[in-house]
C-alpha cells in the first residue's frame, strides 16, 4: 500500500514538532476540564479519565520524538496514530461523563467537549488521512449516539439534526483540508525535484566549462610569467583578464544559484580579523598599482585579533568591496578600515575617492545583474552579480552591508558582523611557496582530461617538481602501490575509477599496510561545496577547483606537504581576487 495516500509518510512526520508543540496547551486545558469537573462529576470517574488522558498524551510525546522517528519512522508513524486515537478517546469519554452529570448544563458542556475535539481534527489533523480518520471517528460516533440515549429520543430530532450537521461538517471541511494539503505537498515535492535537477545541471555544466577554462587561464598564466616581446606580454596579459572576468562570471552564477535554492552554506572556524584585511589588500594591490593608486590600511588594535566566523565567506565580501573600489576609481586612493562597530560587531569599512552616485540609485546596487546606470557596466564592466551575493552572504551571518556616497566625491561602503572573539589565534597566512622544497619533490597526477595533465605538469616542471601522470583512479592506486610519491593530485570525475574512490582505496591500502599517509589535494572542476565536502569525506586532505593558476596550485602543495590542512581556504584565497 502506498503510504502516502494515507498521510504516513515524511510530510506526516514534519507536523509532529506541531504536535509536541501543543502539548503544553493539552495539559492547561485537561488541568481545567479535571477541575471543572469535580463541580459534576464522581472523583474515580475522573481519576480514570486523567489516567486515560495522561498514558495517551505520554504516548504522543514519545511517538513524536525527532530521533525516534528518524531511526523507526514506520513503527513511530503507527505509534502516533495509537496514541491520538486514544488521547482523542479520553476527551470523548468526559465528554461522555458530562453528558450523564446532574445539572440541566451538563449534556450542553458535554456537546461542546465533544464538538471541540472534532474542530480540532479539523484543524490540526487535517494533513493525514490515516490521522484525521482515528482521531474524528471516536467524537463523531459520539455525537451521533448522544441524543439516542435520551429517555425519549423521538421528541428529539431537532437535536438529532444539529448533531448529524456537525458530523457533516466537520468531516467535509476535513476532507477538504486534506486535498489542500496534498496539493501543496505534492507542489512541494515537484519543486524540490526540480531543485535537485537545477543543482545537478549546475554542478555539470559548472565541470564542462571549468575544464577548458582551465587549460585557457592557466596557460595563459604561464605565458604571462615567461620572458616574452611587449606584444606578445600584452596578449598574454589580455587573455589572462578575460579568462578571469570568465571565471568571476561562472562562480557569481553558481553563488546566486545556491542563494536562491537557500544551499548557501556558513562555517565557523577561527580566523585572524586582522591577517584576513592584510592579505585582502595584498591580494588587489597588483590591480591598484596598475591605475596608479595607493590602497591604504586602517586597523583598531582592538579589532586586530582571532574571531570565530567563516574566513572565506568574509574574505569573499571584503574582496568584492575593495576590487569594487579600485575598478570605479581613477585617481585618489582607497581605503580599508578594520575596527569594532556597533555592539561590539567587527566592522569593514571601504572607502574610495571615485566618482560615487546619487542617493536615489543606492537601492539598485544591491538588486541582481543591477549596477548603478547602465553607462556603469559599459565603462567598468562586470555581471552586476556581486554585490548582491555579498549582500546575501552578510544577511546570513548576521550582518549587514550597507553604503553612503557623495556624487564626485566618493562611496563608503560597511560590512558589519556579530562575530564572537576566539580564544586562541586561527590560521590566516599565505606563505610564497618555497622552490627549493619542491625541487625534491615526486608528485602523482590522475586526470582523464590531456590538457589539465600536460597544464599540471608545465607548471610544476619549471619548479622541478618530477610529475608522473596518470589518467584513471585505478592507474593512480597501482601507482601509489609501486612507486613513493610526496603528495598526489586527483582529478574526481575520471573513467573506470572515479577520484574518490581512488582515494578510499589509498587510505585502506595505506591503513592495511601500515604505510606513510601520503598528502592528497582534490584537483577538480566539481567546486560545489557537497563535492567538496565528499572528497574530505573519502579520505583527501584540500580540494582546490579549476581553472588553477601557476601560483594556487603551488601554494596549495605548499601548504598541503607542510600539514597546514586549512589548505582548502587558502587556495580559495589565492584565488579570490580573480573571484571577485
Amino acid at each position: 500500500m502506498n503510504l502516502s495516500v494515507l498521510g504516513l509518510d515524511e510530510a506526516f512526520d514534519r507536523t509532529a514538532v506541531e504536535t509536541r508543540r501543543q502539548a503544553a496547551p493539552r495539559i492547561v486545558i485537561s488541568v481545567l476540564v479535571f477541575l471543572t469537573g469535580l463541580t459534576a462529576i464522581p472523583l474515580a470517574s475522573l481519576l480514570v479519565w486523567a489516567t486515560m488522558y495522561l498514558i495517551g498524551d505520554s504516548t504522543l510525546w514519545v511517538a513524536t520524538d525527532p530521533e525516534r522517528q528518524a531511526r523507526h519512522p514506520v513503527f513511530f508513524r503507527v505509534l502516533r496514530l495509537f496514541a491520538s486515537c486514544m488521547s482523542t478517546c479520553a476527551w470523548v469519554t468526559i465528554g461522555w461523563l458530562w453528558w450523564w452529570a446532574p445539572g440541566a448544563h451538563s449534556q450542553v458542556v458535554a456537546v461542546a467537549l465533544i464538538t471541540g475535539v472534532l474542530l480540532y481534527v479539523v484543524r490540526s489533523c487535517h494533513r493525514s488521512l490515516a490521522h484525521m480518520a482515528v482521531t474524528g471517528l471516536p467524537p463523531s460516533v459520539m455525537l451521533l449516539v448522544l441524543p439516542f440515549t435520551l429517555p425519549d429520543f423521538t421528541n428529539e430530532l431537532g437535536l438529532i439534526w444539529s448533531m448529524i450537521l456537525v458530523v457533516a461538517f466537520a468531516v467535509s471541511s476535513c476532507l477538504n483540508a486534506w486535498r489542500s494539503h496534498r496539493v501543496l505537498v505534492d507542489k512541494q515535492h515537484e519543486a524540490e525535484v526540480a531543485s535537485v535537477a537545477k543543482s545537478e545541471f549546475l554542478a555539470n555544466m559548472s565541470h564542462e566549462i571549468r575544464t577548458p577554462l582551465n587549460g585557457v587561464l592557466a596557460m595563459a598564466h604561464v605565458l604571462n610569467e615567461a620572458d616574452l616581446r611587449p606584444r606578445e606580454q600584452e596578449a598574454a596579459r589580455m587573455i589572462c583578464a578575460s579568462g578571469e572576468m570568465l571565471e568571476r562570471l561562472l562562480s557569481d552564477i553558481l553563488d546566486l544559484a545556491k542563494v536562491e535554492a537557500g544551499q548557501l552554506e556558513i562555517e565557523a572556524a577561527p580566523f585572524h580579523a586582522g591577517d584576513l584585511v592584510r592579505n585582502v589588500v595584498a591580494m588587489c594591490r597588483p590591480r591598484a598599482d596598475e591605475k596608479g593608486l595607493p590602497i591604504t590600511i586602517e586597523i583598531d588594535p582592538v579589532a586586530d585579533r582571532t574571531y570565530v566566523g567563516d574566513a572565506v565567506r568574509v574574505r569573499q565580501v571584503i574582496i568584492n568591496l575593495v576590487s569594487n573600489a579600485v575598478k570605479f576609481t581613477t585617481s585618489g586612493e582607497v581605503r580599508l578600515a578594520l575596527k569594532v562597530g556597533t555592539e561590539g560587531r567587527l566592522r569593514f569599512e571601504v572607502s574610495d575617492t571615485g566618482e560615487g552616485f546619487e542617493p536615489a540609485l543606492k537601492a539598485r546596487l544591491f538588486d541582481r545583474f543591477q549596477q548603478a546606470d547602465g553607462s556603469i557596466t559599459r565603462r567598468f564592466g562586470g555581471s552586476g552579480l556581486g554585490l548582491a551575493i555579498s549582500k546575501h552572504l552578510a544577511k546570513v551571518m548576521g550582518g549587514t552591508l550597507d553604503c553612503d556616497s557623495t556624487p564626485g566625491i566618493g562611496s563608503v561602503f560597511w560590512f558589519e558582523a556579530p562575530l564572537p572573539v576566539a580564544e586562541a589565534p586561527g590560521p590566516e597566512c599565505v606563505n610564497a611557496p618555497s622552490g627549493t622544497m619542491m625541487s625534491a619533490m615526486r608528485l602523482l597526477v590522475a586526470d582523464d582530461h590531456p590538457t589539465n595533465l600536460r597544464v599540471v605538469e608545465i607548471i610544476l616542471r619549471d619548479v622541478g617538481i618530477e610529475v608522473t601522470s596518470v589518467v584513471n583512479g585505478l592507474e593512480a592506486v597501482q601507482a601509489h602501490a609501486v612507486g613513493a610519491y610526496d603528495l598526489i593530485l586527483m582529478d574526481m570525475q575520471m573513467p573506470v575509477m572515479d577520484g574518490m574512490t581512488a582515494v578510499a582505496e589509498i587510505r585502506a591500502t595505506e591503513a592495511r599496510t601500515d604505510g606513510p599517509r601520503t598528502p592528497i589535494i582534490m584537483l577538480t572542476a566539481n567546486a560545489m561545496p557537497e563535492q567538496v565536502r565528499a572528497g574530505r569525506l573519502a579520505g583527501a586532505d584540500a580540494h582546490l577547483s579549476k581553472p588553477i593558476t601557476p601560483a594556487s596550485l603551488l601554494q596549495a602543495i605548499t601548504d598541503v606537504s607542510a600539514g597546514d590542512l586549512a589548505a582548502p581556504d587558502l587556495a580559495e584565497a589565492v584565488q579570490g581576487v580573480r573571484h571577485r
